[in-house]
C-alpha cells in the first residue's frame, strides 16, 4: 500500500517539475529571449534558429498575445543575432528590446537597410546624320522586272 502511494505522489513531483521546467519565458506579454552559440537563440528550455524563432514568435503572438521580445545579455549577441530579432520583431509588428549592461532600451536594427537599387543607365545613344529614305516606289521602279519565259 505505501509503494504505490509513493509512485503516484513521485510521478506527480515529477510532471509538476517538468512542466515548470517547459514553460515559455514570457514576461509582461513580453518573451524573454537570450543568445545563443553562432545564429541560434535560447527562450524557456528551447534553443532555436531563425527559422524556428520567427514561428514560435508567430505562434506565441496568436495564442499568447505577447507584445515584444526582449532580447536578454544584449551585449553578448551578435550583430546577425540583433538583426535576426529586430527583423522578427518588425514582420511579426511587435515590439523589439534590447538588455544592455541592465537597461532595457528599444532594439534598432544594427544592419542598414538594402539601399535602392539606381534607376537603370540607358545606353548613350550616338547621333548620325539620317539617312535619306527612299521612296518604295522609286526602290521597285529601280528593279528591272522579271523575265519570263514562255515558251510555246
Amino acid at each position: 500500500m505505501r509503494k504505490p502511494i509513493l509512485v503516484a505522489v513521485s510521478l506527480a513531483l515529477l510532471c509538476f517539475a517538468v512542466s515548470g521546467f517547459a514553460r515559455d519565458a514570457i514576461d509582461n506579454g513580453q518573451l524573454q529571449i537570450k543568445p545563443y552559440k553562432q545564429d541560434r537563440f535560447e527562450t524557456g528550455a528551447y534553443r532555436m534558429g531563425k527559422a524556428e524563432l520567427f514561428g514560435y514568435v508567430g505562434a506565441l503572438k496568436d495564442s499568447d498575445h505577447i507584445t515584444g521580445m526582449v532580447l536578454l545579455n544584449g551585449d553578448h549577441a551578435s550583430t546577425e543575432q540583433k538583426h535576426i530579432v529586430a527583423v522578427i520583431a518588425k514582420a511579426q509588428k511587435i515590439e523589439a528590446i534590447i538588455e544592455l549592461d541592465g537597461k532595457m532600451q528599444p532594439l534598432v536594427d544594427p544592419t542598414p537597410p538594402l539601399a535602392a537599387p539606381a534607376p537603370p543607365v540607358e545606353p548613350a545613344v550616338t547621333t548620325q546624320p539620317a539617312q535619306q529614305a527612299q521612296p518604295a516606289q522609286a526602290a521597285s521602279a529601280a528593279a528591272p522586272p522579271a523575265q519570263s519565259s514562255d515558251s510555246d
